[in-house]
């Protein structure tokens, strides 16, 4: 197929190509370079929202930041732990090695690695990388098909992994807890040159864990080395490698009953009932490479490219469970398995310029880009060819033979790919008034090689992006945003037919105000997102689709409405806080109750206290309101429900020395047994019981 990139490159290398020509020989005293100053748990420019150099006051979006610090607070191992933390984001485990995100009533599809988006799969393993590779997280709530092109108006979640530094640091730590769990991790970062102009970055973690879920083992090891070199005083360029490697065992496809045959509730199974078999397994190997060039510009403008691939593996021997056992018998439960391999090669490019103009007098900023986003997966299903008896569910325990699996697979192989062309600009419309303007133009387009019938393309798909920002003082300023959004889907329904595209628009209003010589920052929102053909779990069938997948029906007229809360930064000298509260209401166009497996409202409360200058305590507090599923059970006759929880988790360390450190974390303090997910296939899946655990790290 003819792929329109060349001329959309070709336009902005001779943007950056006249730029140059354009670029004064005085050298620069303020060139445009990632400055980064964390205001509590917050970036004081950002770029993720619109590409634009923004300051967060000026970024007419809500978005937050979970830097390194609270990373190690909370020993949090990968990116679902660390999006757990974010205000307004709910995250629900659906199997032992699988998790979904939701905001604002919608699914989080948007990922990036380092600005650049990627296409999210819960299937690979964008949602458990290795929090090894990690600087920060940088997450903007709300739409923003600016950057990304196709998505939901939920967050995006940008991942922004470790760069090589000009000083020589590194750190090395071991940590231990429940259920067998042991884990290393180390990061070590060394100018190769004295001047620092070549500089190199390695980071590494292995871990090995039994699990709360019967025969559920992790065994994962991580890999990440990074270099960086000056070319001169005004370009750098970056390279880095990535390889995670991960061999669990007990893992489960889907989950428990949430019924017995009755019509009962299930909540009673122990935390620890699995689905699986003693040979379920789902291996996962994952492979990444990223090259990007910066080059600034005398007069601050600056031009980037950009470049990732991922080449990604997996490997499932599975059991699926369904059905509703009997109460006194645990007879009544069916069984599917199936050996799943899938590969994915996913590339993604940006290249983009961005800098400051004069206008009337006044000085603004401007970016342009192109992205290309591309992946091609491949998968084999192969079924068994034996039948496989569960007996007795509420004895089971996995010893079962593993069955005869057929010759011949059933074969997939679809290619997905997104071109977008986009263009911003913040302008300084007055002392008080500014504005953020732009548009995207993009192509998209879907091939199925197996059954064309679910081929999808469509070009010209338009993104608007308008926003204002008042600003009466330098603490305080109002803003308001207005984006469109066009969702192309994976789901099929019943007939194994692709859903047609998300549609909608997504609006908000807000305040940011700082206080406390800017050290602490307060901001309010309410928001509004409109959406048609919204992908909703089709309760009427139960079995897989022949890929394995589950069919979905499309929803016309979906709205969610809400608001939220945040305040973050330091109180005084010893004490850094995160306070927030998130509403979110979802109806269907006749105003029916929608998403109702995700909670209304959540509260996220992080604290971190400092005693002395050895003795340090933190605590994350997390509630969130009741979540249910109507419709549901043995004759779809039931509701499936779980009521409102909070969930309590802390930390103590302390500095042995200057270097040594010693941690303790208590999670889920008080024991709480609740259900992460109830809609998945419409089962569901508990949470991670209480757990302790007790680090060490030493810091070079």
């Amino acid at each position: 197929m003819n792929r329109p990139v060349p001329s959309l490159v070709s336009l902005t290398v001779a943007l950056a190509l006249s730029l140059q020509a354009y670029a004064s020989e005085s050298a620069s005293s303020d060139q445009e370079v990632e400055k980064v100053s964390v205001l509590g748990q917050r970036l004081e420019y950002n770029t993720s929202a619109t590409g634009l150099m923004l300051s967060v006051k000026d970024t007419p979006q809500s978005i937050s930041i979970i830097d390194a610090d609270l990373m190690r607070d909370f020993a949090l191992q990968n990116v679902a732990d660390i999006v757990g933390l974010v205000p307004g984001i709910t995250v629900q485990a659906a199997e032992t090695s699988r998790f979904f995100f939701t905001a604002r009533g919608n699914a989080v599809t948007n990922f990036q690695y380092d600005g650049v988006p990627v296409f999210y799969s819960s299937f690979f393993s964008e949602a458990v990388s290795d929090s090894v590779l990690f600087e920060r997280v940088e997450v903007v709530r709300g739409a923003t098909g600016l950057l990304s092109g196709a998505g939901e108006p939920s967050a995006a979640i940008n991942l922004i992994r470790k760069k090589a530094q000009y000083e020589q640091s590194g750190y090395l730590s071991l940590q231990a807890g429940r259920w067998n769990s042991l884990r290393i991790e180390g990061d070590f970062n060394t100018p190769l040159t004295q001047d620092g102009k070549l500089r190199a970055r390695v980071a590494a973690s292995k871990e090995k864990s039994d699990s709360y879920v019967n025969l559920a083992e992790e065994d994962n090891q991580q890999l990440y080395f990074t270099l960086a070199a000056d070319v001169g005083d005004s370009t750098t360029v970056e390279v880095g490698l990535e390889h995670a490697k991960r061999r669990p065992k007990g893992s489960t496809w889907g989950a428990l009953p949430l019924f017995y045959a009755d019509g009962s509730s299930a909540a009673d199974l122990d935390v620890s009932s699995t689905t699986a078999a003693n040979w379920s397994k789902w291996d996962r190997d994952n492979k990444s490479g990223f090259v990007n060039l910066t080059h600034h510009f005398n007069n601050g403008w600056l031009v980037k490219g950009e470049y990732e691939r991922r080449d990604d593996s997996m490997d499932g021997h599975l059991l699926y469970a369904s059905g509703y056992p009997d109460k006194q018998t645990g007879l009544g439960m069916q069984a599917s398995t199936m050996i799943y391999q899938s590969d994915r090669v996913l590339d993604s490019a940006r290249l983009y310029a961005s800098g400051p103009f004069n206008l009337f007098a006044r000085e603004h900023r401007l970016i342009i880009g192109t992205n290309l986003t591309d992946q091609e997966v491949k998968s084999d299903s192969f079924y068994a060819a034996d039948s496989l008896e569960i007996g007795n569910f509420l004895t089971w325990d996995g010893s079962v033979a593993k069955p005869n699996f057929s010759d011949t697979a059933i074969v997939g192989e679809n290619n997905e790919r997104q071109l977008g062309a986009y263009i911003a600009t913040q302008l300084s419309l007055s002392d008080e008034f500014t504005a953020v303007l732009g548009n995207r133009f993009s192509r998209y387009e879907f091939e199925n090689e197996v059954d064309v019938s679910k081929d999808y393309k469509q070009s010209g798909i338009n993104t608007p992006y308008a926003g204002l920002i008042y600003a009466p003082t330098d603490a305080v300023s109002l803003y308001a945003s207005y984006t469109e959004i066009f969702t192309p889907q994976n789901y099929s329904d019943k007939d194994n037919r692709k859903l047609e595209p998300i549609e909608g628009n997504s609006m908000e209003l807000g305040i940011k105000s700082t206080w406390l010589d800017d050290r602490l920052l307060v901001n309010a929102a309410v928001f509004k997102g409109e959406k048609d053909n919204v992908a909703e779990l089709d309760s009427t069938v139960t079995e897989p689709l022949p890929d394995g997948s589950f069919a979905y029906v499309g929803v016309k007229g979906t709205e969610h409405t809400g608001f939220e809360v945040e305040l973050s930064g330091e109180i005084n000298d010893v004490l850094t806080a995160n306070l927030s509260y998130t509403q979110t209401k979802s109806e269907k166009a006749k105003g029916e109750a929608f998403a109702t497996h995700v909670p209304k409202r959540l509260v996220r409360m992080n604290g971190r206290y400092e005693a002395s200058e050895a003795l340090h305590f933190a605590a994350n507090i997390n509630w969130q309101s009741d979540m249910f599923k109507d419709q549901v059970g043995p004759g779809n006759a039931y509701k499936s429900e779980q009521a409102s929880y909070w969930l309590v988790n802390l930390m103590a360390s302390y500095a042995l020395s200057a270097q040594l450190n010693a941690q303790l974390n208590i999670s889920n303090l008080f024991d709480k047994k609740y259900y992460s997910s109830i809609d998945f296939y419409n089962q569901g899946f508990f949470g991670t019981p209480r757990n302790i655990e007790v680090s060490l790290r030493y810091q070079f």
